[in-house]
């Protein structure tokens, strides 16, 4: 698709469900953005069609105008199914803080039009809804959080979501398991360890070793500071007592992953799992 045509129908479908959608007064909004969308949509793409390059170029472009289609049509559907949350949350905004959330909105769909994984949409939208609950929310917030969330597959957004209910979930007998995690994506247990290390990178996952690093390096030095104190008294020919005990140090860190804080705010933001499921440990 020619990126004039892709700038021109993101800019209205922006703008078309931000007047919808914040219009709070809006009857049955759910039905006017999916239909008005999908309008423009259609004339949009039949506009493009009609100039497409043969072979293979026209073949990369086909594909990506698919892609673009589904993907802004899935949108739409998530979005129709949050209308109400929205206008609620909505309904206590100012019109500054409503022009705010339209940017941000616009800044959205340019991840939605991009994206090849288009089950990945839903997340994008309640992250949208989860915008919209709080009084204000940073360019930096937004896209920081969006740019981890183009950077994952399912899988590991699956894998995230397993490590958060294996700490934080009440009911752990019904609970999916790696196990499920694995035969659901068709992975191997060496490419499951290698997804939780890419969960780790991102600062979504985090170690003991992390966590206790610092009472680590205070106990390395007290361990430091008798061993010295021994070794001073062992080669000092008038010291006639006895020699203090030295004490194998106790390290608190392992290397057992667990849901970083940033991992957490992730889920509560992007997987609509929040602190009510939480077992309180």
């Amino acid at each position: 698709m020619d990126q004039g045509k892709k700038e021109d129908l993101k800019e209205s479908i922006k703008d078309t469900a931000a007047d919808i959608i914040l219009d709070v007064g809006s009857e049955a909004a759910a039905e006017v953005v999916k239909e008005t969308v999908t309008g423009l949509l259609k004339e949009v793409l039949v506009d493009t069609g009609a100039s497409m390059i043969p072979g293979i170029s026209g073949a990369i472009s086909g594909c990506k105008r698919a892609r673009f289609e589904r993907n802004i049509k899935q949108f739409t559907n998530e979005l129709s199914l949050k209308v109400e949350d929205l206008r609620i949350n909505l309904e206590q905004k100012t019109a500054e803080q409503k022009e705010q959330l339209d940017q941000l909105l616009a800044y959205i769909l340019d991840y939605v039009i991009d994206e090849q994984q288009e089950e990945k949409i839903e997340f994008m939208v309640n992250g949208f809804v989860q915008m919209t609950e709080h009084e204000n929310i940073t360019e930096d917030f937004v896209l920081t959080y969006y740019d981890v969330l183009k950077e994952l597959r399912l899988v590991d957004i699956s894998v995230l979501r397993l490590m958060y209910t294996s700490f934080y979930m009440y009911d752990q007998a019904n609970r999916e398991t790696y196990i499920d995690v694995m035969e659901k994506h068709g992975i191997s247990l060496e490419q499951y360890e290698s997804v939780r290390r890419n969960l780790h990178r991102r600062g979504l996952l985090t170690t003991k070793t992390d966590l206790n690093i610092n009472d680590d390096l205070d106990q390395i030095h007290k361990t430091f500071k008798e061993l010295f104190a021994y070794l001073k008294k062992l080669t000092n020919p008038r010291f006639k007592g006895s020699l203090p005990t030295l004490r194998e140090p106790k390290f608190k860190s392992k290397d057992n992953l667990q849901i970083s804080k940033f991992g957490r705010e992730f889920v509560h933001f992007f997987l609509n799992m929040d602190n009510d499921e939480m077992t309180g440990q």
